[in-house]
């Protein structure tokens, strides 16, 4: 059984649709095998619900797919950043290789660095290469254009374009969010291969929420996932 995890209904929602607009070659509804979980907003919020989730639910679990919306680093005109080639656009889907903690630890201003891991623990959580491997391959046969790299997970959107330069530059990364590295974490405490799917709403520069596509960005990303569900209980 999979477990589908996203934070906010705004981001669940679109899912639920097209599973219930799935139906069999004789025209009859599927019940896809799949249970879902709305998680909260940021790192903490989704930490716990999770882990209550999964201490109290009797169903047991193969597979964990977090999915939503990112928000996408972009490249500083005045030095390269090593995320500029790989620089991910609105709308695109996006596959996390990693997660990693992005501002937790020592702020400086203008850059942040990781507390002694015995302090403070990993800031850095690989995910299921196989999972990755195979969901590439399934969108992959849909021609359905991916990008593959490294998330950053925020408990403080970044609001500035040098801030996601920074963090960019940093860990290499596509894009943020702010519940993936807690998902990965969980999921690491219960043995569970996860998976995270996300589509860029926005990018990450100075704040204009005028130029955002968080609706389209959910629908991307739900209509991605559901092909996954679908192919991956085979």
């Amino acid at each position: 059984m999979i477990l589908a995890v996203a934070a906010t209904e705004f981001e669940m929602s679109p899912l639920l649709g097209v599973l219930a607009g799935v139906k069999s070659q004789q025209g009859e509804k599927i019940a896809l095998p799949c249970c879902t979980l709305i998680a909260g907003v940021g790192p903490v919020e989704t930490t716990l619900r999770l882990t209550r989730y999964l201490e109290r639910c009797e169903q047991s679990f193969d597979t964990v797919i977090n999915f939503g919306v990112a928000g996408a680093y972009l490249q500083d005109d005045s030095a390269a950043s090593p995320a500029a080639s790989n620089n991910a656009a609105i709308l695109d889907l996006c596959l996390a290789e990693r997660e990693c903690l992005g501002d937790f630890g020592l702020c400086y201003g203008d850059h942040i660095e990781a507390f002694d891991q015995q302090l403070g623990g990993p800031v850095i959580f690989p995910l299921d290469q196989s999972l990755l491997r195979q969901a590439a391959q399934i969108l992959g046969h849909r021609e359905i254009a991916l990008r593959c790299g490294p998330f950053v997970t925020v408990s403080a959107a970044s609001a500035t374009h040098k801030r996601g330069v920074m963090l960019a530059t940093r860990f290499q990364a596509l894009c943020e969010n702010m519940e993936g590295a807690a998902v990965a974490r969980v999921c690491a405490e219960f043995s569970l291969p996860m998976l995270e799917l996300r589509a860029i709403s926005n990018l990450v520069e100075d704040r204009d929420p005028r130029r955002w596509q968080m609706a389209a960005a959910c629908q991307r990303a739900a209509e991605a996932v559901a092909i996954l569900l679908s192919e991956m209980q085979k």
